[in-house]
């Protein structure tokens, strides 16, 4: 039987570290060595597996590290410093293994922590995480669609990821908008993690749910911010980064694809749009990001693709959407909520997968951009006092993994 993922809060003031200067601190010491390549895929006993962070609350002040492994205590050091973790025990396909869960708080703004996480003899390789200045623009990357399946899905997945990182190193954080898996098999979440782990371990990852993802795991895999609304209809949360507030929608999907594509049909609650409706209403950053997996903009069976989130998107000017689940590259022009051309109106965008699952493009004339490059792909955007900058890149894998830029906007 599954146990519940209760929250370890663990209080982080005036911690000091630097990339050049941990020689002599306990994190340089203790550090492990990565998983073989040879491991990748599996749940390797007694050594940190599936290490991930994401913000607590206060993207300045203050971060989520988690991490599972087979030993039930467990530790995030940074510097000289230990935070302990008493693992929750997890049934994982026929494995029990247990969950691990640091909340780091009173961090400073715009610095960088070198960190290792792990038990006793048993110790991650060294990452390290920045948290946000106190002002100035940023840029984020946003993926989606790796929809992990196997061996070559996971090789391509890591190329892509890395290839992301690669072209913008100092991006402040990254959205994944779903279909992380394919076919629900929780399993092969070992393989997005282990291909990818080095970068997946030093940024902040964002997510929102696909309909290949199950609600019944993703809260247990994935921490959601503390500013959330959970129900059996999905996952709602929203935090602040700079000037902008992002909000991410994960909707647990009908199986009836048919029936979802209807207007009438929309599978959140009424409190979770009311929670949306309040959030949006009350934020005053400049910028308004959501992130859904499957957008109400794309390839719908009608030309008005109305829904109270589209409602709720017009009404309280969200300046940008970012989806997926198409497996195509789509960039709509700034609407309404019915579609129609809005000067100042919600850009909707899919990034193409990034993975190598790829789909037929979408006929509906709305998409200024409507293309199959058969190339994985990802998307940069980058948000200053003036606007937002919005570049798409292809990633060729059959030209050692080069990067081009394939589409941009500004607003």
């Amino acid at each position: 039987m599954r146990k519940i993922f209760f929250p370890i809060a663990i209080i982080l003031i005036a911690l000091t570290s630097c990339p050049n200067e941990y020689e002599e601190d306990l994190v340089n010491k203790l550090r492990g060595n990565p998983k073989r390549e040879t491991q990748w895929g599996s749940f390797t006993t007694n050594i940190p597996n599936c290490i991930s962070n994401t913000f607590t609350d206060d993207p300045k002040t203050t971060r989520t590290i988690t991490w599972q492994s087979t030993i039930k205590s467990g530790e995030v050091i940074i510097g000289n410093d230990r935070y302990p973790s008493e693992g929750i025990e997890y049934i994982f396909g026929i494995d029990s293994i247990y969950l691990h869960k640091v909340d780091l708080t009173g961090l400073e703004p715009g610095k960088t922590y070198w960190f290792i996480v792990g038990s006793s003899g048993y110790y991650s390789p060294a990452y390290s995480f920045r948290t946000e200045r106190s002002s100035g623009e940023f840029t984020i990357l946003h993926i989606t669609d790796p929809q992990i399946g196997n061996t070559d899905d996971a090789v391509n997945w890591k190329r892509v990821i890395e290839a992301a990182h690669n072209k913008y190193p100092n991006a402040a954080f990254i959205v994944n908008t779903g279909d992380i898996v394919n076919n629900l098999i929780e399993r092969r979440l070992r393989h997005y993690f282990d291909y990818a782990q080095a970068v997946l371990a030093n940024y902040a990852f964002v997510y929102a749910m696909g309909n290949n993802d199950s609600l019944d795991w993703y809260g247990t895999h994935f921490y959601i911010t503390d500013n959330k609304n959970v129900d059996k209809t999905g996952i709602l949360y929203s935090f602040d980064y700079g000037n902008t507030h992002f909000i991410s929608i994960n909707v647990a999907f009908t199986d009836d694809e048919d029936k979802y594509e209807e207007v009438e049909e929309f599978y959140l609650s009424d409190n979770q749009v009311e929670w949306l409706e309040n959030d949006l209403k009350n934020t005053s950053m400049k910028w308004k990001v959501a992130m859904i997996h499957k957008p109400d903009f794309a390839k719908k069976s009608r030309a008005n693709a109305e829904s109270p989130v589209t409602e709720l998107f017009d009404t309280y000017n969200v300046d940008l959407v970012l989806g997926g689940h198409y497996h195509f590259y789509a960039r709509s022009r700034p609407m309404d909520k019915t579609g129609a051309s809005k000067i100042n109106g919600t850009v909707w965008s899919i990034p193409n997968a990034a993975g190598t699952k790829f789909n037929e493009i979408s006929t509906r004339g709305y998409l200024t951009r409507n293309d199959q490059p058969d190339l994985p792909m990802f998307s940069a955007i980058r948000f200053t006092a003036s606007g937002i900058h919005f570049s798409a890149y292809t990633v060729d894998v059959k030209d050692n993994f080069r990067v081009e830029l394939y589409d941009a906007f500004f607003r």
